[in-house]
């Protein structure tokens, strides 16, 4: 019980983020509008800067070795999530607009805003190392599959804008330096390094900003609602652990992280993308939601289980 407070108390120092931007917008210090500038200037700033830092480590061989095995097991588990969510509308027998929102909610986590804070508390800049391998993974299905479908027209092509963002070529070039053992001068790493660290808070500042936007009498009616908590943050994770603990020959910190990223609520993006292709916005951002506030008590859980029981 003790170890378990720990673990709660370490994350729940990054809920304190996320209460502060909860209590931002019902203040009315925070707004829709602020909410996209300050996401913009995440995605576009203050991301790419942490993640090429984070990466721009002396790593070693078996590191670099973690890494990659990372990223396949985030490819893997992601598409197999997809595929596991595929009878689930079919079974409740959702119309299809709906059937597709829970696929995207359920599928697809908030393995950025959310991950990289975590993976850093726990881990450092090797942890966000990790995670930035596992999003590039995680990443580019979404923005393929994710986008697919959220799309009325199904005929209109990938769009490699979308897939080839600012943050996948971070990751790309993060990795190109760790691998190289290339170091960025310092008149270079410390501006971005100083950049990087704003990504945590504001990012957990943006998480309880999205939160207070929605009705908790709305959530607590929607019976989809509970099928994507279930699915999202107790489901998947469990086929996670499973999948790991078949492979204990890799480094515990690695199998650790892929178990935490699918643990991850909702994709915190996945709302924007479903009202920009005519997807059903409100679900989606319900799940998103819901999903966030019940990861508030199974992150910590998680991480406990992990450090107490698992992969010892």
């Amino acid at each position: 019980m003790q170890q378990l407070l720990a673990v709660g108390a370490q994350i729940g120092a990054l809920f304190f983020y996320v209460f502060l931007g909860f209590m931002g917008r019902r203040l009315q210090i925070l707004s829709p509008e602020s909410d996209k500038a300050l996401s913009d200037v995440i995605f576009y700033f203050t991301m790419p800067a942490l993640t090429i830092t984070s990466m721009n480590l002396k790593v070693s061989p078996q590191e670099l070795n973690n890494a990659f095995f990372i990223l396949a097991a985030a490819v893997i588990l992601v598409l197999l999530s997809y595929v596991l969510c595929l009878p689930v509308g079919r079974w409740l027998r959702l119309p299809v607009r709906e059937d597709k929102a829970l696929r995207l909610t359920a599928a697809f986590g908030n393995v950025a805003y959310l991950g990289f804070p975590v993976a850093y508390s726990l881990w450092g800049q090797l942890g966000v190392f990790y995670a930035a391998m596992y999003a590039l993974g995680h990443n580019i299905l979404f923005w393929t599959i994710g986008v697919y479908l959220m799309e009325d027209n199904h005929h209109s092509g990938i769009n490699w804008r979308q897939v080839l963002n600012i943050n996948v070529l971070a990751i790309a070039a993060g990795l190109l330096l760790a691998v190289t053992h290339i170091q960025l001068p310092l008149f270079l790493f410390n501006p971005l390094e100083g950049m990087g660290q704003a990504t945590i808070p504001l990012a957990l500042l943006l998480v309880g900003s999205m939160l207070a936007e929605s009705p908790l009498r709305e959530l607590a009616v929607n019976k989809n609602v509970y099928y994507m908590i279930t699915i999202r943050l107790l489901i998947l994770p469990l086929v996670a652990l499973g999948a790991m603990a078949l492979l204990p020959g890799w480094d515990r910190v690695a199998r650790s992280l892929v178990v935490l990223e699918m643990a991850m609520p909702a994709a915190a993006i996945a709302p924007a993308v479903a009202r920009k292709y005519g997807g059903d916005y409100g679900l989606v951002s319900h799940g998103v939601v819901s999903t966030t506030l019940v990861s508030m008590l199974t992150i910590p859980l998680w991480v406990w289980l992990l450090n107490c029981y698992f992969l010892t």
